[in-house]
């Protein structure tokens, strides 16, 4: 009797599978996390408080990211597996809950960020300077989140399809605009005004408008796979809605609450002091960009995985997610090597000061330390057992490690025990590990491979 391989290591296709659906995101996630570095490298150039005030500003951006990758991410839970056993119907009738969907949710983040933008910031920092920089800058950010979030959603439901290389297109374009517009508006160049801060904002707002014309403006027109049009928005759900509900709800959920307990460890640096917030941004952008083929992985496993239990083949998934998870940490110890190396020639890119340098590679040590479990806990998470259905309890195992256990201890040694910075950062990072050993008990049970019904 032939014993059953564990991994997949040696199927070709199933690696040339996986690399034709990651290195498209991976490099749609270099772009858009390039287009946040390059306005903090440039801000930078202005010193220490623009710094903090667009890294506030981001926070908000980035916790309405999360929210898109949640509803992105559970209408693919859905249309992966419909996709795999090709129920057309199915996966139209999942993508027009989505956009009514994404589209209320940002309605409401538009006007709280283009109404409100001072008190918002001021839920992150009690720094006037900061606040009164930084508002403007939030205002008009937040005019592109119903687009943005649009783009999002249509982005998702076609990489679900493997259709992934029109949303990198959008980006990569997306980017150039950006970056242009950025050194227009905030130096000043070709005739126009000096806006420094704000000018990173007016470039942010040039490049999302594109992006939406182009990403959603295909999807309604031209994607094939789908085949939705501007006459299926008003789909009624049917029996697809307690599915959508119970697949859809606990995955926005649990993104959601990631990105608030990020924006809550912003509240905590922001508290501190601007430097280490101005800090922790630096080495977090160091980081994102380095290591987007965590990203890239996970959205791929998720895709991969979603279609083969679509199409009922589970001893092949569960062969698939073994080959997912050892890649993942194998990746989060290969890259500490190339970080450390470049780590000084990057922080020497700001004009920021010794003390905030010093925080900056001392914050980079906790992640040079983290970076195999964070890899690992993102695509157990984020992609296998997203892949395989298992939503509720990954609800559960990501509110639990951060909100009673990696938040409290953060809190606790920024303000009650008085630690230095990297152990407030060690301890809001150690939300990584214990997600990974969570997450991979329950990969064990095989309980988190679960088929959805269209009807």
């Amino acid at each position: 009797m032939t014993r059953e391989p564990l991994f997949e290591l040696k199927n070709g296709p199933f690696f040339r599978r996986t690399l034709v659906l990651m290195l498209p995101v991976v490099l749609q996630q270099l772009i858009t996390i390039g287009i946040n570095f390059m306005d903090n490298l440039m801000i930078g150039t202005f010193g220490e408080t623009p710094i903090a005030a667009a890294a506030f500003g981001n926070q908000i951006y980035s916790l309405f990211q999360f929210l898109c990758m949640g509803l992105g991410s559970g209408a693919v839970v859905m249309s992966s597996q419909f996709w795999g056993r090709r129920d057309a119907d199915a996966m139209r009738t999942t993508a027009a809950m989505a956009l009514r969907v994404t589209a209320a949710v940002c309605a409401v983040f538009t006007v709280l960020g283009v109404g409100w933008p001072g008190v918002i910031l001021r839920a992150f920092t009690d720094d006037a300077a900061v606040i009164a920089a930084g508002a403007p800058y939030m205002r008009l950010i937040g005019t592109t989140f119903l687009l943005a979030g649009l783009s999002s959603t249509a982005t998702y439901l076609m990489r679900s399809v493997g259709r992934v290389n029109i949303p990198l297109i959008g980006s990569a374009i997306a980017f150039a605009l950006n970056l242009f517009f950025n050194w227009v508006f905030i130096f000043g160049r070709l005739g126009a005004p000096r806006l420094e801060l704000v000018g990173a904002a007016v470039g942010t707002v040039i490049a999302r408008a594109f992006e939406f014309l182009f990403v959603c403006g295909y999807f309604l027109t031209r994607e094939d796979r789908f085949a939705f049009r501007p006459k299926h928005l008003t789909l009624p759900g049917g029996a697809l809605r307690r599915e959508y509900a119970r697949y859809s709800v606990p995955v926005t959920a649990s993104d959601l609450l990631l990105g608030l307990s990020l924006a809550l460890t912003s509240v905590i640096y922001g508290h501190i002091s601007a430097g280490i917030s101005a800090a922790v941004s630096i080495a977090n952008s160091f980081i994102q960009l380095i290591t987007v083929l965590n990203a890239g992985m996970s959205g791929a496993s998720a895709i991969v995985i979603g279609n083969t239990v679509g199409e009922g083949d589970i001893p092949l998934a569960r062969r698939q997610g073994n080959t997912y998870l050892l890649l993942s940490f194998l990746f989060g110890l290969a890259i500490i090597a190339p970080l450390m190396a470049l780590e000084g020639p990057y922080t020497r890119l700001y004009a920021i000061s010794a003390d905030t340098a010093a925080i900056v590679h001392s914050v980079m040590l906790c992640n040079y330390f983290m970076l195999p479990f964070q890899t690992f806990a993102y695509v157990i998470s984020k992609g296998v057992l997203r892949g395989g259905g298992d939503s509720r309890f990954l609800l559960i195992a990501d509110s639990s490690c951060v909100w009673f256990i990696s938040l409290p201890l953060g809190a606790l040694a920024a303000f009650r025990w008085g630690m230095s910075p990297f152990w407030v950062y060690f301890f809001l990072r150690l939300q990584f590990p214990l997600k990974g050993l969570v997450c991979f008990a329950r990969y064990k049970t095989g309980r988190w491979i679960q088929q959805i019904r269209a009807s």
